[in-house]
């Protein structure tokens, strides 16, 4: 290590942990990194191999070289790796690259790391924007969508009564998802409608469309009118906490929960188009490293067939059981009321929301957006505010 503290970087090949070549960078103040010969190779930067315009690899495939090892390997200017292949083809690598791709144990694999909250910290997760802000500056814009990110929840207030709000709003991002129930939809009373939602009665705790595999990632709902009387009330809760919670007192239960596969159904009728969708998922999902990247819970939606033998049945209901009184314990379940010109925005893979019931009139305008266009906003918006401040 250098006493200075200032990086003096070194190249060399050495093995990895399986006896596989790897090239190791050497910070000389005790950083180290290391990176494999065939992705190196697979990832030159140089123009024959990597497109400048688009990032994208030119090289193809089915003539790639797996076995590529480098025969010369030099630091320049402190700042770049050069390496010379056994096949004369030569790469530079910008070190700062190379350290944004390294393959230490526990890296970050997250753009935004997930708050879980209860009752007690909603208020304090519980951000509003301005409606004008969010059309007219793309700063607040980011703000909302790192937010969703983060919490799962926010509110954007004086949108106004105009029922084209909520599509207005979504432009800023991308576009609506259209589902069965058209692009925009109407949350009122319905008798002609196959929908629970659109009665006056109490609305439990629910995600939004699990029998899509692809469902839609946030939701919209813009208040137009609201019963001025008691009644109307959203209630809301963390499905990150319900199973942080569930894993901590009864992992069994949590595992039976993400493991054993549920059919959820919706077969009906909605402004003259009828529908029949089904598709069988656990009610927590989880990712390929153990995180939580989908709840399905709607009891409305859950079928009678279950695509599992009997044995299994009994201790899925035990499971449900647990999971149904951690979500409504009143230390995790919050209630608000929106007002007029309200537009209440959230997560529908980890947010569980259910309406009280009410008398009188209540109409609300729905929308979706899918989360792979809000990740995509959402990088695009933060590279080009980040060039504007360093510009």
């Amino acid at each position: 290590m250098n006493g200075s503290g200032v990086r003096r970087w070194s190249a060399t090949d050495t093995f990895g942990d399986d006896r596989r070549h790897e090239i190791q960078l050497d910070d000389g103040c005790g950083g180290r990194s290391r990176y494999p010969h065939t992705w190196l190779r697979n990832n030159c930067q140089c123009p024959s191999c990597t497109s400048a315009e688009s990032g994208f690899r030119k090289q193809v495939i089915c003539d790639f070289r797996f076995s590529s090892a480098p025969i010369r390997l030099q630091i320049i200017n402190n700042d770049t790796l050069y390496v010379k292949w056994d096949d004369s083809h030569e790469s530079t690598y910008d070190l700062q690259w190379l350290l944004e791709r390294n393959f230490n144990e526990g890296q970050e694999r997250h753009e935004n790391q997930q708050v879980k909250w209860t009752a007690e910290s909603f208020s304090a997760i519980f951000r509003s924007f301005k409606y004008e802000d969010v059309i007219k500056s793309d700063e607040t814009l980011l703000q909302w969508l790192e937010t969703l990110a983060v919490h799962g929840i926010s509110m954007i207030k004086s949108c106004g009564l105009e029922q084209y709000r909520v599509k207005e709003l979504a432009g800023r991002v991308a576009f609506l998802k259209k589902t069965q129930y058209g692009e925009t939809f109407k949350v009122e009373v319905n008798s002609d409608a196959t929908n629970l939602a659109y009665r006056s009665t109490y609305l439990q705790l629910h995600t939004d469309l699990p029998y899509y595999e692809y469902t839609p990632g946030v939701i919209l709902l813009h208040c137009i009118v609201q019963p001025e009387s008691s009644g109307g009330e959203s209630e809301v809760t963390d499905g990150l906490s319900v199973c942080d919670r569930l894993k901590e007192t009864d992992l069994d239960s949590y595992k039976t929960l993400s493991t054993v596969p549920v059919r959820w159904i919706d077969r009906g009728h909605d402004d003259g188009y009828s529908f029949h969708n089904i598709y069988e998922s656990p009610v927590i999902c989880e990712d390929s490293y153990g995180n939580i990247k989908r709840i399905n819970f709607s009891e409305h939606h859950r079928d009678s067939k279950c695509p599992v033998s009997i044995d299994k049945v009994h201790i899925w209901y035990d499971a449900l059981e647990k999971f149904v009184k951690i979500a409504y314990n009143e230390k995790i379940i919050s209630t608000f009321k929106m007002k007029p010109g309200d537009i209440l925005t959230f997560d529908n893979y980890r947010v569980l929301h259910g309406r009280k019931g009410y008398q009188g009139s209540r109409l609300l305008i729905g929308g979706y957006l899918d989360w792979d266009l809000i990740k995509s906003r959402t990088r695009v918006l933060q590279s080009q505010l980040s060039n504007k401040i360093n510009n």
